[in-house]
């Protein structure tokens, strides 16, 4: 009997990964590499640890892996994700790229238009959305709450390293768009969103 959820998710991963990589040769072909791919070792390390829950949970309770309203809901957030995420690559085009930038190139704009007006990062709000997605997809109890999880963390440290040296390329340019724009990710502290008098004393 094919196993519908797994299905989707392996064709979720193909896409997303496909795409991934087709976006960077097309928009920064000079930073090409097998990194592109986006198949970090921890990254593998965590779908293996996803599958292997998926696959426990279907021999102990087979009833919970059926197909359901949860599968759609989770499979409505990676194509959400996904999309968010493709939209935030093909609006900022060379500008985004897979590694926080310390300097400024020549061809690293300040993109605030299409999907960037209403949120400060949505390729890292779209990839929370379809990396937890995934694992509502095959209801994946644990891996769901530690893939939510462990993107906050690494978001909540690389967010605010890149918001600060986008301060310092983009100056009060970049100040005043995050004031105007969300992060929507929760509870992460953004160098923008710090008072002049604590944080930013006049030397």
């Amino acid at each position: 009997m094919m196993i519908l959820d797994l299905v989707l998710f392996l064709a979720c991963l193909a896409f997303f990964h496909t795409s991934e990589f087709a976006l960077a040769w097309i928009f920064n072909p000079s930073d090409l590499s097998r990194d592109s791919w986006l198949f970090s070792r921890h990254y593998c390390l965590a779908m293996g640890l996803a599958l292997s829950e998926y696959f426990c949970e279907r021999a102990l309770a087979p009833g919970w892996k059926r197909p359901s309203p949860v599968m759609w809901a989770g499979l409505l957030l990676v194509l959400l994700g996904e999309a968010l995420r493709k939209a935030a690559i093909l609006t900022a085009g060379p500008s985004f790229t897979l590694d926080v930038k310390t300097h400024r190139r020549p061809h690293h704009h300040l993109v605030t238009r299409g999907v960037y007006r209403l949120c400060r990062h949505p390729g890292y709000l779209g990839w929370t959305l379809w990396c937890v997605g995934t694992q509502v997809l095959l209801r994946n109890v644990v891996c769901s709450a530690v893939f939510a999880a462990w993107s906050w963390k690494f978001f909540a440290h690389r967010i605010p390293y890149e918001e600060t040296l986008l301060l310092e390329m983009f100056g009060e340019r970049y100040r005043d768009y995050a004031a105007k724009t969300r992060l929507w990710l929760p509870f992460i502290e953004s160098p923008c969103e710090r008072t002049e008098h604590s944080e930013w004393p006049d030397l």
